[in-house]
This record gives C-alpha cells, sequence and structure tokens, in this order.
C-alpha cells in the first residue's frame, strides 16, 4: 500500500462495519484512509437485507445468551445515525406466518424476552402483503424490529466520509502492510486467514456463507419484514428480497440451485403467489465469533483494532461496533458494552468465559 502520509488512521473494508467505524472517526476529528478490496455494494453488507432486528433474531436466532440489551442498544443508536446519513429508517416493524405450533412457541419467547408480539388477524396480514396464502389465518408482529436499505446506507456513508475529508481506495491489504503500518489500524474485514499471525484475535472467527434471492417488479412486495420458519421476504430495490442462508464454514461466493430451491420452499406455503423463476442470487461471506457478537475494539497488537464477526447482524450492531472501537482510538469512554465485546475474550480465556 505504500507509505501512509498523514494518514491518521487506516480503516481496511468497506461493509457496514468498516464505513461506519471510518465515519465516527472522521467525526471525531481524525483523518480516514478507507482501504478495500471490495467495493461498499458488493460486501457482505450489501447482499444483506439491512434488518435492525432485536426481538426476532433473539427469538428465532439468538447470537449470545442475554445479548438482549446489546442489541437494543445499538438499534437505538441508529435513528441518530440515520439522520446524520440523511437516509430514513422503516419502523413498520415485522410479523412471522407460519404453523400455530411455531407461532405459539414464538410467542412465548418474545414474552419470555419481555418483548412484544402481538396477534394479527387475516384482515392485517393481507394489508401486510397481497401474495399471502390462505392456510395460516394469523400472525405475529412485533414493532421492535425496523429495516433500512442496505444500498443507499453504504453510498451515504461513502459520501458523509468523503465529505469529512476521508478517502475511500481500491486495494488489497497485505501482512507486510500490516507488519509496517505506522498508523493505527482498524480491520474490518471479516474472517481474514492471511492476518491471523500478527493478530492472533481473528483465528476465533469462522466463515459463514449467506444466500439472498432478489426478485424485481412481480407482485406487490409486503409491508415491512415477513418472517417464516425456514426464511424471510421484504420489499427491497422495486422487488422482492428472499432470504437467508446461514451455511457455517463456508467461505465461496458460488450460488448454490440447492439453497436457492430450500429458501424458494420455505415461502411457498406463505406465499404462493411469489413466482418460483425469475430470482437472482446473491451471494456474501460473514464472519462470526464462538459466542455469535462481534470483536470490537484493541486487538493485541498495538496499534490495531478490530470490526470484525458480525455473524448475521452486522448492520443492527454497526453503530455500537462504530462507537466502541472509536472510543479506542480516541481514548474516550467506551461505554458499558466495550467489555462484552472484547476482542481478547477468547485468546485470553480460551472458551469465550469470563
Amino acid at each position: 500500500m505504500g507509505g501512509s502520509g498523514t494518514v491518521s488512521v487506516i480503516v481496511i473494508g468497506a461493509g457496514v462495519f468498516g464505513l461506519a467505524t471510518g465515519l465516527g472517526l472522521a467525526e471525531a476529528g481524525i483523518k480516514v484512509r478507507l482501504v478495500a478490496a471490495t467495493a461498499p455494494d458488493l460486501t457482505a453488507s450489501g447482499v444483506a437485507a439491512g434488518m435492525l432486528a432485536p426481538a426476532f433474531e433473539m427469538a428465532l436466532d439468538p447470537p449470545a445468551p442475554e445479548a438482549l440489551d446489546l442489541l437494543l442498544a445499538s438499534r437505538d443508536l441508529w435513528p441518530d445515525l440515520a439522520a446524520r446519513l440523511g437516509v430514513s429508517l422503516d419502523r413498520t416493524g415485522a410479523a412471522a406466518i407460519g404453523p400455530e405450533a411455531w407461532l405459539d412457541g414464538l410467542e412465548a419467547r418474545l414474552a419470555a424476552l419481555g418483548l412484544e408480539g402481538r396477534p394479527a388477524g387475516r384482515a392485517e396480514m393481507e394489508a401486510m402483503s397481497s401474495g399471502l396464502g390462505s392456510r395460516f389465518p394469523r400472525a405475529l408482529v412485533t414493532p421492535q424490529d425496523w429495516r433500512i436499505e442496505p444500498q443507499a446506507a453504504l453510498q451515504a456513508m461513502v459520501r458523509r466520509l468523503q465529505d469529512l475529508g476521508g478517502t475511500l481506495e481500491t486495494g488489497t491489504f497485505t501482512l507486510r502492510d500490516l507488519e509496517h503500518a505506522v498508523s493505527p489500524v482498524v480491520l474490518a474485514t471479516g474472517a481474514d486467514r492471511r492476518l491471523e499471525g500478527l493478530v492472533p484475535e481473528l483465528a476465533s472467527l469462522s466463515p459463514i456463507k449467506g444466500q439472498i434471492l432478489w426478485q424485481p417488479g412481480g407482485a406487490l412486495p409486503p409491508t415491512g419484514v415477513i418472517r417464516t420458519p425456514g426464511a424471510y421476504l421484504l420489499g427491497s430495490g422495486g422487488g422482492f428480497l428472499a432470504g437467508a442462508t446461514m451455511e457455517a464454514g463456508r467461505s465461496d461466493l458460488a450460488a448454490d440451485l440447492e439453497a436457492q430451491a430450500e429458501l424458494r420452499g420455505s415461502l411457498a406455503d406463505v406465499f404462493p403467489a411469489v413466482a418460483t423463476e425469475g430470482w437472482v442470487t446473491r451471494v456474501g461471506v460473514r464472519a462470526a465469533s464462538p459466542d455469535g457478537l462481534p470483536l470490537a475494539g484493541a486487538a493485541s497488537r498495538p496499534g490495531v483494532f478490530l470490526a470484525v464477526g458480525a455473524r448475521r447482524n452486522g448492520w443492527l450492531l454497526a453503530p455500537l461496533v462504530a462507537k466502541i472501537v472509536t472510543a479506542a482510538i480516541t481514548g474516550e469512554d467506551a461505554g458499558r458494552w466495550a467489555a462484552r465485546l472484547d476482542p481478547l475474550r477468547f485468546t485470553r480465556h480460551g472458551n469465550g468465559e469470563k
């Protein structure tokens, strides 16, 4: 990459963690150089639904026990960030539709978490989407899950970063670059095996391949997000977005016909009106830590900071990760969640227990 010149901080990676952290640093008055091998819209963050969903994530696939307060805290940072970016948040909420036993279990888990999950009858369900099948008489709705359009938000982050004097360039950050860096470096690249020798905390991450289907045009997309037992569906970019697979240990970007068929099958009972053909497959690879929560803060190597390991909640957790990493670099108070996301929690304790 060459010399760093007058750059104060180098951020590696142009997904939502990298851009949000770079923006946080730039807003703190720090000169930021963001380097990425992949354009923002092609990152795992660009290949995502943009869900800010603490309620259903905790009820359906919790990243870690007792993570709810942390997820809610990060979601609540989004209105201010969205206002600074000039993008809108969809606070319509999310609905779950499926077999009675599945809905009953989901309702019980939401109640145990102290989260709202109210029943919705057929009329309200049909107002959510005109393409719903008739076999399910009720839904479960939570207003606590929001959403943002990923592509619009990523573009807005780039613009604001550049307005504040930051730069975004295409390039590959190598082991040699890290060894010779004279500026602080933020790694927001996911599971990067190349750098583990210098940053052992990265070894705790594992890749997860995710595939999402997008169908342009067609029937009227649903209002808000609709979850089913095996998939979700929402309106995005003038069409339908359906997802998503969670293929642990896989880091390839090849579209998988079998996975696509499984996603379409999961939607078929709830949305029989949605065409089975004409879907475009989008593939992204995310990184996950053993407890499903990010590594955010100072690494063991001096001058290196981590913003990695979002699993499936990168958009939800981005403001909190950016706040913690920015505080670690500027010497400010990182807040109550910094210890929970400490990058050293696995290398220091082996099993992640404090």
